[in-house]
Parts: C-alpha cells; sequence; structure tokens
C-alpha cells in the first residue's frame, strides 16, 4: 500500500488524471458487461398492434410482472417467459380483436329485442367478422368493414346494398389482385351484393381499382390508344408519297 502511495505522490497533476480517467473507464466497462451479463434476454411476444390493443397487452404484462421493452409497435419481454406469458395473456382475451363479431348476437335475448334490433346488431356483427377475415392479410393492421343494405322485409328480387372497406397496411401496399378478392370476400358474405358494389379504400393510397376496374386515367389513355390506332391508318394514307 505505502507502494502505491508513494507512486501516486511521485506522478504529475497531468498523470494522476490520466490515471484517474483509466481507472474510471475500466470500472465503467466492468459495470457495463456485469449489468448486461444479468439482463435477461428479451424476445418478441407481439408485433404490430394499434396503440389501444398495445396498451391493454402492456398492462397485462405489468399486472404479472414481467420484464418488458417495447420497441416501435414491437413488445418484447423475457425470453423464458414469453410463452407463458402469451397463454395469460390469451386467457385473457387480449390481444383484444379489433372488432366485434357473431358474438355480439349471444347477448340478445328474445325479450325486449324488436326486429330493428336485431337487424341491425346482425348486420354490425357481420361487418366484424369479414374485419376479422381481412386481417388475416399479411400486410393489413387495421381493417373496417361498413355494410349499407336497404332495410325491408319479405322476399325481393334485388337488393341494392353496398359495402366499403377501409384497410390501414403495415409497409406494404394492396395490391389490385388483393382488392378484387376482397370485393369477392365482401359481396359472398352478403346475399344479393355485386362485387362491383363493393369499395376498397387505402388509407394511404385512397381507393384501390380492381384488376377488372380502371380508373379515369387508364381509360382515359385508353381511349386514346384506340382513336389513334383507328386514325392511324387514314392518316398514313393520306399523307403524300415522298418521290
Amino acid at each position: 500500500m505505502q507502494k502505491l502511495q508513494d507512486y501516486w505522490n511521485e506522478r504529475s497533476s497531468r498523470q494522476r488524471m490520466i490515471l484517474g480517467a483509466a481507472f474510471l473507464g475500466t470500472f465503467l466497462v466492468i459495470a457495463g458487461f456485469g449489468w448486461m451479463a444479468s439482463r435477461p434476454s428479451m424476445a418478441l411476444i407481439y408485433g404490430g398492434l394499434d396503440s389501444a390493443q398495445a396498451g391493454e397487452v402492456i398492462a397485462g404484462i405489468e399486472r404479472a410482472g414481467v420484464p418488458y421493452e417495447v420497441r416501435g409497435d414491437a413488445i418484447y419481454v423475457a425470453s423464458d417467459q414469453r410463452d407463458r406469458l402469451r397463454m395469460d395473456l390469451a386467457a385473457e382475451g387480449l390481444p383484444a380483436a379489433g372488432s366485434t363479431g357473431y358474438e355480439l348476437l349471444d347477448g340478445m335475448s328474445g325479450f325486449g329485442t324488436t326486429s330493428q334490433m336485431f337487424d341491425a346488431a346482425y348486420w354490425r356483427a357481420k361487418e366484424g367478422e369479414l374485419a376479422r377475415t381481412i386481417l388475416a392479410l399479411p400486410n393489413v393492421q387495421t381493417a373496417r368493414v361498413h355494410l349499407a343494405i336497404e332495410n325491408g322485409r319479405g322476399y325481393r328480387r334485388d337488393q341494392n346494398g353496398s359495402a366499403s372497406v377501409t384497410l390501414t397496411t403495415s409497409g406494404g401496399t394492396i395490391t389490385r389482385e388483393q382488392a378484387a378478392a376482397l370485393k369477392y370476400l365482401v359481396s359472398s358474405g352478403v346475399p344479393g351484393m355485386q362485387p362491383d358494389r363493393v369499395t376498397v379504400i387505402d388509407s394511404q393510397r385512397g381507393i384501390i381499382a380492381a384488376t377488372e376496374d380502371q380508373s379515369g386515367a387508364d381509360r382515359a389513355a385508353e381511349m386514346k390508344r384506340n382513336v389513334e390506332r383507328i386514325l392511324e391508318p387514314h392518316v398514313a394514307s393520306a399523307m403524300p408519297s415522298s418521290s
């Protein structure tokens, strides 16, 4: 100990500062390695949830007392507890489905429920079930389906109902082929509705024309090409030949 003290006293002020900084840096590096070694490894439990769903999931994780991290729209938890925690959250109904389906009809009883009330609940449940099916697409983050069905009972040959599907994607875009599939999906779930009565809307890009549809610009371009093809032979024959 005396030798260390003598060594320290023999150093200049500059050398003492360098030695102190080296000692502090070494201490911080060792402490950092110790913290990383004691820190549990994290694994993804859920990603791509909206703010409401993520808030409910985080509240459930905090109740379980499991360490977690939020990285963007992804939630990470201790890897050794992820599977058990996922089952516990599922038992609590988390993450909650973005919409209510046919279970909406379970709470309706025959007493005090009019036919108009049942019809309204039925179509609302139908919208929820269709939205759930659409959410199965890998690049769809949120989906809302709105059905506009005319009121009325009895046998009808024609139904002029329409529908709209509003989507929010998680990076990718909805292609025209997917839009066409969504049109047939929704129309097939509503008796009498035709696919051309369904509108698919991307929250970022607006209305998406299906494969068999054409936007105004596409139709104008096609008409221009047709006119050019019709006039080209006549214009060519009317031009004087150069000698």
